[in-house]
């Protein structure tokens, strides 16, 4: 005989009274958490769906914390996206909170933005060094754009005597610059030794698989 766990039957429960009155879900949304554990992003995206519409979305983000903004952003993987969704995810990849930019770079957002977006999202990525491997659907969106800004944020890095990680080399040749890499190239002769070491562990991992 099967027993059904109490945050199972608080999940019941909440889903019934949100289906019944949708303003329930101010309720319930933040108590995930505490009622069902480590399983309250997949619960609250169950209590996304049960709401007839998305009137509650944009308060429940406003004054909810990351883990209910995330989930919210993530909710567009079964909820579809939305203007709404939309402007949430345009929010998140604006925060500072890697959590939120990474939940912001779902395939089923991204593939709603245009292409500078998607480059804006990628380079908030890179700059919070987000791994790449986590946010696909950005960099199968890479144009020749992207390779160039990519480059060019290697060359910044390399002219500050700074590493570079070596998951941008992918997206950078998959759409060669060749005036940002010879500038990158014209380092390993620089005057400067700390920009001649920057160049020259840059270019030693170019090649390296994303």
């Amino acid at each position: 005989m099967t027993t059904t766990s109490s945050a199972e039957i608080w999940v019941r429960s909440a889903l019934v009274q949100v289906r019944a009155d949708p303003t329930t879900i101010r309720r319930w949304f933040p108590m995930a958490a505490r009622k069902v554990g480590a399983d309250h992003e997949s619960v609250r995206i169950r209590l996304l769906r049960a709401l007839p519409d998305r009137s509650e979305i944009p308060a429940l983000y406003r004054y909810g914390d990351v883990h209910e903004r995330c989930a919210i952003i993530l909710s567009a993987a079964q909820l579809g996206v939305d203007d709404v969704l939309l402007e949430l995810a345009r929010d998140a990849f604006r925060s500072n909170d890697p959590r939120l930019v990474t939940a912001s770079a779902s395939p089923a957002v991204v593939e709603r933005l245009s292409d500078e977006e998607a480059d804006q999202v990628l380079m908030k990525c890179v700059f919070m060094e987000i791994p790449l491997d986590r946010v696909p659907a950005l960099t199968r969106r890479a144009t020749a754009r992207t390779s160039q800004m990519l480059a060019a944020f290697v060359l910044e890095r390399v002219c500050a005597g700074r590493s570079v990680t070596p998951q941008l080399w992918p997206l950078i040749d998959r759409f060669p610059p060749s005036d940002e890499l010879a500038r990158i190239e014209q380092q390993l002769t620089a005057d400067d030794p700390e920009r001649r070491r920057a160049a020259s562990a840059a270019l030693d991992r170019r090649g390296t698989p994303l």
